[in-house]
């Protein structure tokens, strides 16, 4: 990059909140070395070849990085949510391909250990530390994100249980070591479902389809596996017979989490290759990032990655704090997270202009970026799938935003990023649609504060946005309460349920934006000073835009403090989150293929 003006100087940084996350980008060296196996030119390599990420996923196992698929009471890495997510994104940002290759057992692991017994439990936890994968086999090619019409069954024999039916396109299918299948064990409901644990004798049964090849996230092997009366001993059970669904729906909980750290990871990869670019490449003298096009991008693109940032950490350390309540979290980071990261890797695209369309240099990477993501919003949970799981929950939060309940919610452990957590008990995720949400009913509560807050700083038009979204989410909950309703007396619902569950789930992270600079006022979020809020501003403008329909560049003179934030963390070396995680990225040529500064003349 050229040198920063003198808003985009980066301050000094404060210590690193999640040290492992720092030392494992060091362990992998500059990304922006052609050379580099564990680099942005590597995985564009072998994502064009379509190549399994061999050497990437060895260097990843001798940090113990896939022990981050189980929690540290089981002798893995997983301790506090947070500081997880951004380990994941150091590692994912060079090569999202490398998340399967690693951790696509935490579905399985998870599942077991929500629902499971103790010797499974164990057993699960030996195979993840000796480096075997066990896959996750619940959706099937008929019925999609229909699960309750799955077919594949699960037959009761006088030695156990047999198998048979087909799964699609499971992860890692081809050469898992175990696996978790979830198969039909009485004709209809949610509680005709049940999880069994095959290990590696069981999978010599079962007959694996060649891998199908994918847009994204390639030299993954996507396989069906197809059982023929399968033998499944009794033991393999987990859980309880017709809890299968439950139990792997509770997990799932967790996996959408953790899979969004994919989509940070490919928005932050996107941004920095843009963010170099448009300060290396000038129009008529001007920098690309500061003419009124560029820079009005790159701020939009910086809300967004902004938001969904904060998101998903406050969904990490939500996780552990109150398992019981994560329920409609899970499903908002996941699609929030999705939509906003894939918007910001657009904007990037865009602005590279005819090198966008290049099979190499910055082109390349961020076209791979794009693709990455747009798999990881579909496995796990679709969109579609999210949506309806978020629906039916919104018209139990009218009452709150009608009448909010002044219960002096503490929400300070919730925002205090990278602080000592609880241990994970996926056990004690829950499925009830009740209105116990944190987040919203912690922004119901405290909205007008926060409002009154910012006033007396003199921030006005930010006091004025927390408001605003506080008044569209309790517009979005009553209309909610009306189309459920009118559904229920078999009226035509308007508007349809769905897109107000869409307008929810942005408005969400607008409310856990608001939280965090209440709650933790004493820091300065994205390298501003403490109790800055201009990137605050800049992620309500975009996402109430959004919310409401309208086109998010709109809002242009509450962007620039975004795009310097993101600028400044860029010049800086530091991760695309809220406080300082040095990386390793050298200074490096801005397209690897030409002179810094260039006259755009395309």
């Amino acid at each position: 990059m050229t040198a920063p003006t003198a808003e985009e100087t980066p301050r000094t940084p404060a210590p690193a909140l999640f040290p492992d996350a720092v030392r494992l980008d060091a362990l992998l060296g500059d990304p922006w070395r052609p050379d580099n196996p564990y680099g942005f030119a590597a995985g564009v390599a072998r994502d064009a070849a379509g190549e399994y990420p061999i050497a990437f996923a060895g260097r990843l196992a001798s940090a113990d990085f896939p022990l981050l698929a189980l929690p540290t009471a089981y002798g893995g890495a997983l301790d506090a949510l947070d500081g997880a997510l951004v380990r994941i994104r150091v590692a994912a940002r060079r090569d999202a391909s490398v998340m399967p290759a690693t951790l696509l057992s935490c579905s399985a692991v998870l599942t077991v250990l929500a629902a499971g017994s103790r010797t499974q439990a164990e057993r699960v936890a030996g195979w993840v530390r000796e480096g075997r994968t066990i896959a996750f086999a619940l959706s099937e090619e008929e019925t999609g994100s229909d699960v309750l019409a799955n077919r594949c069954r699960l037959d009761a024999t006088d030695a156990g249980y047999a198998l048979s039916g087909r799964k699609w396109l499971v992860g890692r299918g081809a050469s898992a070591d175990a696996a978790l299948v979830v198969a039909r064990t009485a004709p209809r409901g949610p509680a005709a479902f049940t999880a069994v644990l095959l290990g590696p004798r069981e999978m010599t049964g079962v007959w694996r389809q060649a891998a199908q090849p994918v847009t994204g996230l390639r030299g993954t092997d996507f396989a069906d596996l197809v059982f023929e009366g399968t033998e499944v001993p009794r033991d393999a059970v987990v859980g309880t017979v017709g809890g299968g669904l439950a139990a792997a729906m509770r997990a799932q909980q967790l996996v959408r989490l953790l899979s969004t750290a994919a989509c940070l990871a490919t928005a932050d990869t996107a941004l920095r290759t843009v963010l170099r670019f448009t300060h290396g490449r000038r129009v008529g003298g001007v920098r690309v990032a500061d003419t009124p096009y560029g820079a009005r991008e790159l701020g939009v693109a910086a809300a967004e990655l902004i938001a969904a940032d904060l998101l998903t950490l406050t969904a990490g350390r939500y996780a552990q704090l109150s398992p019981g309540t994560f329920g409609l979290c899970s499903s908002v980071v996941k699609r929030a997270a999705t939509r906003l990261t894939a918007a910001a890797i657009a904007r990037s695209h865009a602005l590279l202009g005819a090198r966008g369309v290049l099979a190499r240099g910055p082109g390349a990477v961020v076209d791979k970026a794009r693709r990455d993501n747009a798999v990881v919003e579909h496995i796990d949970t679709s969109p579609f799938g999210v949506l309806r799981a978020v629906a039916p929950q919104l018209p139990g939060y009218a009452a709150p935003f009608t009448t909010p309940d002044p219960s002096g919610t503490d929400l300070a452990a919730l925002f205090a990023f990278g602080a000592p957590l609880p241990p994970l008990d996926p056990a004690a995720l829950d499925l009830s649609a009740r209105p116990r949400d944190l987040v919203l009913l912690g922004f119901a509560e405290h909205a007008e504060a926060i409002a009154q807050a910012l006033t007396e700083r003199g921030q006005r038009r930010t006091a004025g946005l927390v408001r605003d979204v506080r008044a569209v989410l309790a517009a979005t909950f009553v209309a909610a309460t009306a189309a459920q309703r009118d559904r229920t007396r078999g009226a035509a619902a308007s508007p349809e349920p769905l897109d107000l569950a869409d307008r929810a789930c942005l408005l969400y992270p607008a409310a856990a934006a608001a939280l965090t600079w209440w709650t933790r006022p004493e820091r300065g979020h994205y390298g501003e000073e403490p109790g800055g809020t201009g990137w605050l501003t800049a992620v309500l403008a975009v996402l109430l835009a959004r919310a409401e329909g309208r086109d998010p560049r709109q809002a242009a003179p509450d962007l620039p403090p975004a795009r310097r934030a993101l600028t400044r963390l860029a010049t800086a070396r530091l991760l695309f989150t809220a406080h300082p995680v040095p990386l390793s990225d050298g200074p490096g040529d801005e397209d690897h293929e030409g002179p810094a500064h260039h006259e755009e003349t395309t």
